[in-house]
């Protein structure tokens, strides 16, 4: 019988404007397209209680002085957001979800995104993952231009950000509001298919471990592209 062919996974950097890079410098956002497995994604609860054991009984300064959320937290003072007020997304995991918190008290919102979330927590990566079907041509980091909606999730309704604010769009809208709120556009549900996961590089995170991260995140949803 011959073994099955194993495929080589494509990371690539998604195109980050002029405006942008200056705003954020050594900012980079690295793409891993996946598949979500037809028999469905691996339970990543596992994950998460290796995760909680390291982070239940920790202070609140221990999460926040953490090299890689530290990394994150200068990112969201940079974007002029205060990291208590509008933590980053690692941040607010190990805080909502793990940090005197018993086991099993993680959020769940669906298997796929629940997977990706555990893989964050546990390598302390900011992480993300779009409905790769959903999505328009290619996905870019850029500066808003003050004229495009954009509907978050959980929000009532659209809103119009700021000129000079960083968001994630494709060629037909605005993704997310990068480093802070996603939109409903590609969100994954039960019925997605194929992924985009992101992961973001910053100064103290290095695209080695944004890497691994992705490939982590991909197997548990049933591997890469």
């Amino acid at each position: 019988m011959t073994g099955a062919v194993r495929r080589t996974p494509t990371f690539r950097k998604i195109d980050v404007s002029p405006e942008a890079r200056a705003l954020m410098p050594g900012v980079q956002v690295l793409t891993l397209e996946a598949d979500i497995a037809p028999g469905g994604v691996a339970a990543a609860d596992s994950v998460w209680a290796e995760a909680h054991a390291r982070w239940t009984g920790a202070s609140r300064s221990e999460v926040r002085s953490a090299p890689a959320v530290a990394a994150y937290r200068e990112l969201s003072r940079r974007l002029g957001s205060h990291p208590d007020k509008q933590p980053p997304s690692v941040q607010a995991l190990i805080d909502r979800g793990l940090r005197g918190k018993p086991a099993g008290s993680w959020p769940r919102i669906n298997p796929a995104v629940d997977a990706v979330n555990a893989v964050a927590v546990r390598t302390l990566v900011a992480l993300g993952l779009f409905d790769r079907d959903q999505l328009t041509g290619e996905v870019r980091l850029r500066l808003a231009d003050g004229t495009e909606e954009f509907t978050a999730l959980g929000a009532d309704g659209p809103v119009v950000p700021e000129a000079g604010r960083p968001v994630l769009a494709d060629d037909a809208r605005v993704l997310s509001l990068f480093a802070h709120r996603d939109g409903v556009h590609q969100a994954v549900t039960p019925g997605t298919r194929r992924v985009l996961l992101l992961a973001c590089a910053v100064p103290g995170v290095e695209e080695d471990t944004c890497r691994d991260a992705l490939l982590e995140a991909a197997a548990l949803l049933g591997g890469p592209v």
